[in-house]
């Protein structure tokens, strides 16, 4: 416990002497490891402080609840897609900003394949209605919103830009999940990197006589 400046009285906070945002963040790895693996119902805190190998104490340190380290979880991912988007959206043709957007989930997928996985975890637990949570939400509708308003640009030549919408979110789901559950560190980004090959001058790319 930490001394209270005000009352002189020892109050709950964080470890004298600390590096609270290098624990927070470590604990925060743990904890997204931990909820993808046994989903949010059956993670504690004690398999939480274990995985980051820290005290429960300590842990609760920082959150009060499982809510809370789902919630900054949620936020940190929703804000790293957010971001890609963003990128991505400065590219004035839809295919640059397919290319953009793929190549920012491959170095994810390289980089941090835990934020997939978690990411996936977040998308199921959503639809089946396991843990609702609203950043959560828009994390997920925020990808799909991205893919909409690409396939939207080929509403000229194209009748089902709603099934190329669910195309592209269909692909990015299962190269989230493949490189979260399935490949090893080194071959994720591949998979995703393969999707520019797919996709190339096909899907996205107006040519005469396209139906």
């Amino acid at each position: 416990m930490l001394v209270d400046c005000a009352t002189g009285t020892r109050g709950r906070g964080r470890p004298v002497g600390a590096d609270s945002e290098r624990t927070r963040q470590t604990i925060l790895r743990a904890a997204r490891d931990v909820i993808a693996v046994s989903g949010y119902g059956a993670a504690t805190f004690q398999q939480m402080a274990l995985r980051a190998g820290i005290s429960r104490p300590t842990l609760h340190y920082y959150f009060d609840t499982r809510e809370q380290v789902y919630e900054a979880l949620a936020q940190a991912v929703h804000a790293q897609i957010a971001r890609y988007i963003a990128e991505a959206r400065e590219f004035p043709e839809p295919r640059a900003r397919l290319v953009a957007f793929t190549e920012a989930v491959a170095h994810l997928c390289r980089e941090d394949p835990g934020a997939l996985r978690f990411l996936v975890t977040m998308q199921v637990e959503q639809r089946r209605g396991v843990h609702c949570n609203a950043t959560a939400e828009s994390a997920i509708a925020a990808i799909h919103g991205f893919y909409d308003t690409l396939a939207d640009t080929r509403a000229d030549t194209l009748a089902d830009t709603r099934g190329l919408a669910d195309l592209l979110a269909s692909v990015f789901w299962g190269i989230a999940f493949h490189a979260g559950f399935v490949a090893s560190d080194s071959d994720g980004s591949v998979v995703a990197r393969q999707l520019l090959n797919v996709f190339d001058e096909e899907l996205l790319t107006s040519r005469s006589g396209a139906g």
